[in-house]
Parts: C-alpha cells; sequence; structure tokens
C-alpha cells in the first residue's frame, strides 16, 4: 500500500506518482489506466481514483474512450477522419 503523506489530498497525491510513471517511461502511450488498478494499488476509494483519472485527464496526460477506458496520452488520431 502507498504510503500517503498528510498535507497533500491523496487524489493529487496519486496524480503526482502517475504523471512521474508517465514522464519516465515507465508507463507508455497507449498504457491502459483503470480506476479499479488505482484502487487496489494505492487503497483508495473509487471517488479518490475517479478525481485522480480526472485530473490526469484535464492536465492531458491520459485520455478516455468510452466504453474502452483511459489511456496514456498522447491521443491517437482519429483513424476515421
Amino acid at each position: 500500500m502507498f504510503d500517503f503523506r498528510d498535507d497533500l489530498p491523496r487524489w493529487e497525491q496519486i496524480v503526482r506518482v502517475v504523471r512521474r510513471r508517465i514522464e519516465s517511461g515507465e508507463w507508455p502511450p497507449g498504457r491502459l489506466i483503470s480506476e479499479r488498478a488505482i484502487q487496489e494499488e494505492f487503497g483508495v476509494a473509487g471517488n479518490t481514483s475517479r478525481k485522480a483519472i480526472k485530473a490526469l485527464r484535464e492536465a492531458g496526460l491520459i485520455y478516455t474512450r468510452p466504453n474502452l477506458g483511459s489511456f496514456v496520452g498522447p491521443e491517437p488520431a482519429d483513424e476515421d477522419a
């Protein structure tokens, strides 16, 4: 289980960890990031993992495809366009 600090919200700490993984290449583009995996790894509730996913998406680090999930960005160009 992750050792959280007391001075930042848990979702924000998760965002920082995931950002480092993405920027270092540990999590390459196209890698699936599931809410459930975040919940299990960090020992947090669904609401916390959803906040983290939302913040990562708003930062442009991940993208979400309906019915497929969230993935490390950048989002590929739509092949149908």
